[in-house]
């Protein structure tokens, strides 16, 4: 157990007992990197010790986050790590230590966004620059089986499983180790099925399982396969994020009249309002719905579209 003490030095102390007690509770998970950086970051910002932590500090570090222009979303996050590092000293101290941050004083409030998915008319700019077959292969699985970034470094060749039986009965199909190292299935359509074949008959014969690797045949890592995206997008004159291929994913769900609960499935949410804001992005029925309406209402007042009426306005 750490001994509790006074001096500022004792946080770096604290903030990595805090990040070994996280990777011991996820030891999959990229949350005990995450969540030690952002105590860190508080730290260096508060420069005093960690046990003399105040609400009124908290309500400084959240305004001055906004000031330095930080998103409410991102502010929220490093609060919530903070909510937790508080809670652990107590138990690591074995005394009572008050947390500082009080949800119902310090979390923002934050509207609901719609996922950012990618138009189709990029997603074809994109795939047209790709050159590598490795690269092809890791952007159709998050397109097409709505892989997040980190399950595509996770994935490993025994997660895959190819062969297929009767048609419709067994389809091709991967071991996903998904967030909270929770596994799914995910299914492989047949064009996603071809471009992997395509990576997996040239894949070099190395040590590693690991499905995608780097040029010195490890393990192709998040950052790495960001960076691939990232120097494709550059050179096409495009914008996007690996998680945008998944949002695309559930928005061509939506529209294909994909079940809800099956598309929760599909992507691994465990909240299924996780899974509905698919269906504000893009609903087939809520769509024929309000084109009926619109018919049936546009024939009862002209906004003017009669071609007789003349042009221009007043203004």
């Amino acid at each position: 157990m750490l001994s509790e003490r006074k001096s500022k030095s004792s946080n770096a102390a604290y903030v990595e007992a805090f990040r070994k007690w996280l990777k011991r509770k996820y030891p999959q998970s990229s949350t005990p990197t995450h969540y030690a950086n952002d105590a860190k970051l508080f730290f260096a910002w508060l420069k005093k010790p960690a046990l003399a932590t105040r609400v009124r500090d908290i309500d400084a570090y959240i305004q001055d986050r906004q000031s330095a222009g930080h998103r409410a979303a991102t502010v929220n996050r490093r609060l919530a790590t903070l909510r937790v590092f508080f809670d652990w000293l107590g138990f690591e101290l074995e005394r009572e230590v008050p947390n500082p941050v009080i949800p119902r004083r310090h979390f923002i409030r934050v509207g609901e966004r719609l996922p950012r998915d990618i138009r189709e008319v990029d997603l074809a700019t994109l795939f047209s620059g790709v050159a590598s077959v490795r690269d092809r292969a890791m952007f159709a699985l998050m397109l097409r089986c709505g892989l997040r970034v980190g399950e595509i470094h996770a994935l490993s060749l025994q997660d895959i499983q190819l062969a297929t039986g009767p048609v419709g009965m067994n389809l091709p199909r991967l071991r996903v180790h998904g967030k909270g190292n929770k596994e799914r299935t995910a299914y492989v359509s047949l064009q996603a099925h071809t471009i992997l074949q395509d990576w997996l008959k040239v894949r070099p014969t190395v040590i590693s399982d690991a499905v995608f690797l780097n040029h010195h045949g490890r393990r192709l890592s998040v950052n790495g396969i960001q960076y691939v995206l990232g120097q494709i997008c550059e050179r096409a004159g495009l914008r996007i994020t690996c998680h945008q291929f998944r949002h695309t994913f559930g928005r061509h769900m939506a529209e294909s009249g994909v079940p809800v609960t099956s598309i929760q499935r599909l992507m691994g949410h465990h909240w299924l309002q996780s899974t509905e804001v698919y269906l504000h992005v893009s609903d087939p029925r809520l769509q024929a719905d309000y084109d009926a309406a619109m018919r049936t209402i546009a024939n009862q007042l002209d906004l003017g579209t009669n071609p007789q009426n003349t042009p221009g306005g007043a203004v």
